[in-house]
Order: structure tokens, then C-alpha cells, then sequence
């Protein structure tokens, strides 16, 4: 799966390959081999390259994102932003209908039902993914018109999840 960031004006390609013990990523040509032997919210324990690392602490709010590694301290988190073109791309097929599953995963949870009425922002499936929970939301109010999961299912990226139709 490959993300695209904006890091101080400068756009980074970031591309993530599961491989037998973890991951391959490839940031902007560099590839590392990274395993994250444990978890827990707002923080990844990460091997890079076989060299155990300490916490990467990690948030999110919309579109931004803020990592923070140790030994950068003095630097502060970095701070990431999906491009204005790739947010604009997602937001508009997302009103519009199919909920996709953004990084291939499983459903842990499906929240709503055929017909329900949701609202911007409430959570309608929780995938994990990476050893990640990702929670899908509504990006506008509007009802649900097909469920298109169920919890334990394997998902790709790109496949659908849920349809809603905007109100």
C-alpha cells in the first residue's frame, strides 16, 4: 500500500509491504525492514532494520498526523499532512456512497445496520490492520444502505465496507 505525505512542503512517498516477519517500507526509495514486535495506543515499539528501537509515539486529527521518535526530541514530532489533492480525491467518492477499506485488514466490529441513520463522524466499522485499530466513519450524516462486511472478515484495500447515502 503506498501513502502519499506532506512534510514541510515537500510531498513523501511512503510504501508498506507485509512481508513473513513484518513489514517493508520505503520511504522515498529507502526500504526498511520493520517489525513492530508490540503495540499499544498513541505508540508503536519498532525493529528497524534489525535494531530494536524505543517508542514512536503517534497521533492523529483529521488529515494531520504527528510522530514523534526518540532521540528527535529537539526536533519535536514531525508532523505529516495527506496532500490537499489526495484529501479531496477520498473525500468526494467517500459522500457519495462505498466506504473503502483504506489498508488491507479485519473487521473487528461492524456499528450499524441496513437503514440505520448515521451521523458525521460516528464510527462504522472497526478494522485492525498493522496491528492497528482503524475505525471508519461516516464522513457526512446520512443512512446506511448496505453493510457489505461482517466482523472477522479479511478485507483488501480498496475493497467496499459499507455504502451510505448522504442526507
Amino acid at each position: 500500500m503506498e501513502y502519499r505525505y506532506e512534510v514541510g512542503g515537500a510531498v513523501v512517498s511512503v510504501r508498506v509491504e507485509r512481508t513473513g516477519a513484518g513489514y517493508d517500507v520505503t520511504v522515498d526509495g529507502q526500504t526498511y525492514a520493520v517489525r513492530v514486535p508490540w503495540q499499544r495506543p498513541g505508540g508503536l515499539l519498532l525493529e528497524v532494520d534489525g535494531q530494536p528501537q524505543q517508542w514512536a509515539q503517534v497521533a492523529a486529527q483529521g488529515a494531520q498526523r504527528w510522530v514523534a521518535l526518540p532521540g528527535a526530541e529537539a526536533a519535536g514530532p514531525f508532523e505529516l499532512a495527506v496532500p490537499v489533492a489526495a484529501r479531496r480525491r477520498h473525500g468526494a467518492a467517500a459522500g457519495l456512497g462505498a466506504l473503502t477499506a483504506q489498508m488491507p485488514g479485519v473487521v473487528r466490529q461492524v456499528l450499524v445496520a441496513a437503514g440505520e441513520a448515521v451521523a458525521r463522524g460516528q464510527a462504522l466499522v472497526v478494522l485492525e490492520a498493522m496491528k492497528m485499530e482503524i475505525r471508519v466513519t461516516a464522513p457526512s450524516a446520512g443512512v446506511v444502505r448496505r453493510v457489505a462486511v461482517s466482523v472477522g472478515q479479511a478485507v483488501e484495500r480498496g475493497q467496499t465496507l459499507i455504502d451510505v447515502e448522504a442526507a
